[in-house]
């Protein structure tokens, strides 16, 4: 059984950038990690004791087109052969050769929420660095213009003359 898994998202950051973040994210959560400067190689993804009935490889390649990056993963699945042995034994009970079915196909399901997760935790990864560089210019926008409004009311009011208005406004406009 074969399904692929894909995620899009914007940003300034290399493809290698992000193959390097995604294979140490892996790292974590999987048996083996093999990066060729390419195709990211993943097998075993959220390992446990019922994924003895699986064998799954993932091949993870980003491509990069303007200012955005698609991440495609190509999962290969397959029973092992332990699911077998256990599929096998159970035939002669009389649901015991669901066990190991109903195994496999959660564990597919797991599979997929692991490589769905750490494409999300690269999406925000990567999408986070931008975003707070915004909310830090829109912070810093906010700030000076709510001072050179109170610098224009201290005008208003006459308490600072034209002069002492536009010494204070070129010191507010020089530290941005």
């Amino acid at each position: 059984m074969r399904f692929d898994l894909s995620r899009r998202f914007h940003t300034d950051s290399s493809t290698a950038d992000i193959m390097k973040f995604l294979e140490s994210s892996f790292r974590r959560m999987s048996e083996s990690v093999y990066y060729d400067n390419r195709i990211l190689s993943v097998e075993s993804v959220n390992a446990t004791f019922g994924s003895i009935n699986r064998q799954d490889r993932t091949l993870i390649e980003a491509k990069q087109k303007d200012n955005d990056t698609l991440l495609i993963a190509y999962v290969s699945y397959k029973p092992s052969g332990w699911f077998w042995i256990f599929f096998v034994c159970g035939l002669f009970t009389t649901i015991g050769w669901l066990i190991p079915i109903v195994f496999y196909f959660y564990q597919k399901s797991v599979v997929k929420d692991g490589i769905e997760e750490v494409f999300n935790r690269t999406e925000n990864e990567f999408r986070e660095n931008k975003a707070s560089s915004k909310e830090e210019k829109t912070v810093l926008t906010d700030d000076i213009s709510v001072q050179l409004e109170r610098l224009a009311a201290l005008k208003d009011k006459g308490i600072l003359s034209e002069e002492e208005f536009a010494s204070q406004k070129a010191k507010i406009l020089e530290n941005m």
